[in-house]
């Protein structure tokens, strides 16, 4: 097929638009079985390196009574350039379950036109994927100055499953078939396919 016969292909070989094949994991793989049973689940998503969120919701958590967990389920990593809040943020999360979201997936295994691993979807301006991509570029410089830590992100898995009263719950980070999420978005959501 020629170049010309291939539409699209550009937008979705840009750095922050195109999503890494090793980000899919298909909603299959959420029938395993679960890896723990609890009372209450906690989900923390998105704390993208901000260390006051982190203590906030290690505070909360530490609140409840009865058996409990505390799942980070990815993006836990982002803000936190300084070497002294990634380490912060890192051991914070480290004494809990916790999933690897894009933005830990990119640091330990970057692909060559993943850029953010965002996967950005068209609705999504080319400034806000710009500025994503080189927000990567910097936290990258301070992920790899800590190989122990990268060491500890690469081990962890993209979804977990627990047990609460007799229902199994998966926490993703993205959607049921991939890291990224846009199938979950309300824009994809708002669709008769996204709906069925």
């Amino acid at each position: 097929m020629g170049e010309e016969a291939r539409p699209g292909r550009y937008f979705h070989e840009r750095p922050g638009r195109w999503c890494p094949l090793g980000y899919r994991y298909g909603a299959y793989s959420l029938r395993a079985a679960a890896a723990f049973e609890t009372e209450t689940l906690y989900v923390a998503g998105g704390l993208y390196g901000n260390p006051f969120a982190l203590e906030a919701v290690l505070a909360a958590f530490a609140e409840e009574r009865g058996e409990r967990a505390l799942v980070f389920n990815g993006d836990f990593h982002w803000f936190d350039l300084d070497p002294a809040d990634f380490l912060r943020v890192d051991r914070g999360v480290r004494g809990h379950v916790a999933t690897r979201g894009n933005v830990e997936t990119e640091l330990v295994s970057p692909s060559a036109t993943g850029g953010c691993g965002c996967g950005y979807p068209e609705w999504v301006g080319d400034a806000e994927v710009d500025r994503s991509n080189r927000i990567m570029e910097r936290l990258r410089d301070t992920a790899h100055a800590l190989p122990a830590e990268l060491a500890t992100l690469a081990a962890l898995p993209m979804f977990a499953l627990a047990r609460i009263g007799g229902v199994r719950i998966a926490a993703v980070h993205g959607d049921a078939d991939s890291l990224a999420g846009w199938g979950f978005s309300q824009e994809r959501l708002d669709t008769p396919a996204g709906r069925a």
